[in-house]
């Protein structure tokens, strides 16, 4: 999906010049997005393109000079810069916090969808026991295993 939107947005250049690393960037981070939260957001999101500046700007800073020189925190050109690299991670993680929400939202209609359709199975054959197992975390969303276990087989 993403390489063919990648070629299409070349054809549509015309063989001018354009940013080949905006593209690329674009391309490579809704593949990861697509990869971790199950959909991809459109090239000219908002959300998206902050989120890849937010990152690219605290990936080139120089906070390194902070561990090695503490005091530098104190004084004003610094602390101004701090304060931006502040808001620029606050931006990354609200994102993330963002999607990761939509996630749980999803995995519970799925959990509950999946448990009523597993609660009706065991109605109807009672030689079935359902065991079914969801754990969501506040940071991270593990993967949702059902499972039916026939005593007859095991």
């Amino acid at each position: 999906m993403e390489v063919e939107e990648m070629v299409n947005k070349v054809r549509e250049q015309q063989g001018r010049p354009f940013d080949v690393k905006q593209l690329t960037t674009l391309c490579v981070a809704n593949v990861i997005i697509n990869m971790l939260f199950g959909h991809r957001c459109g090239h000219s999101d908002q959300a998206l393109q902050q989120l890849i500046t937010d990152i690219s700007e605290r990936a080139s800073s120089f906070s390194m000079i902070f561990e090695i020189f503490p005091t530098l925190r104190l004084l004003p050109y610094f602390k101004k810069y701090l304060r931006k690299n502040l808001a620029r991670a606050k931006n990354i993680f609200s994102f993330l916090n963002t999607n990761i929400a939509k996630c749980i939202e999803v995995c519970d209609f799925y959990f509950h969808s999946a448990s009523l359709q597993v609660a009706m199975q065991s109605a109807v054959n009672p030689s079935v026991r359902p065991s079914v197992c969801l754990s969501v975390k506040t940071t991270q969303v593990t993967i949702m295993r059902f499972s039916l276990r026939c005593p007859m087989i095991s």
